[in-house]
């Protein structure tokens, strides 16, 4: 019973703090759901291994050394190169013999046709999957464009294909399980 209580009490303190729009959807909210991947696995499950350790450097809330490896049915899939200590956020993708790479910060970003209010900084790139509609892993923080202070870091889980992410935010402690359904259903 306490523990229901307890739970109740932090969605409540997450729910009642989230300014709303007129459709009843947060800014915030509806950009988490307009976030792109960065990389398409295909399909959703398997491994992801570092195979070079990952470093950040003290300016910086991004990789900038190492790799990470996708590993799907005991096969490379993917891989994602940080660099050697650099600072540079720029990340290498190789998929499929093809090199690409995107960047981690994305200081200016739009959504629905508006400038964001925030800046991003992927810390593990946004993973969607052929055979699932959603983003199935990655952590994006989110810093106020103004200000740069902390607003809140959404992880998408570990390459399962489900709903669900989690959020940490600045404004309140604690951790909240929300469904990326209940903001695709706002759109």
């Amino acid at each position: 019973m306490k523990k229901t209580l307890f739970s109740l009490a932090i969605v409540s303190i997450a729910l009642a703090s989230c300014k709303k729009e007129k459709n009843g959807v947060d800014d915030f909210s509806r950009e988490i759901s307009l976030e792109a991947a960065q990389i398409t696995l295909p399909s959703s499950g398997g491994e992801m291994n570092v195979s070079q350790a990952l470093l950040k450097s003290s300016s910086a809330d991004y990789y900038t050394s190492g790799e990470l490896e996708y590993v799907q049915n005991g096969v490379s899939v993917a891989k994602v190169n940080f660099g050697q200590g650099e600072e540079n956020s720029l990340a290498e993708l190789t998929k499929d013999g093809n090199v690409s790479s995107f960047d981690l910060k994305k200081d200016e970003s739009y959504f629905d046709g508006k400038k964001s209010k925030y800046k991003k900084v992927i810390v593990e790139p946004l993973v969607k999957s052929e055979d699932c509609g959603y983003i199935i892993a990655g952590v994006i923080k989110y810093y106020d464009y103004k200000t740069g202070a902390w607003v809140a870091t959404i992880d998408f889980g570990d390459r399962v294909c489900d709903e669900w992410a989690t959020k940490t935010a600045a404004d309140w402690s604690g951790e909240y399980v929300f469904s990326l359904d209940d903001w695709k259903k706002e759109k």
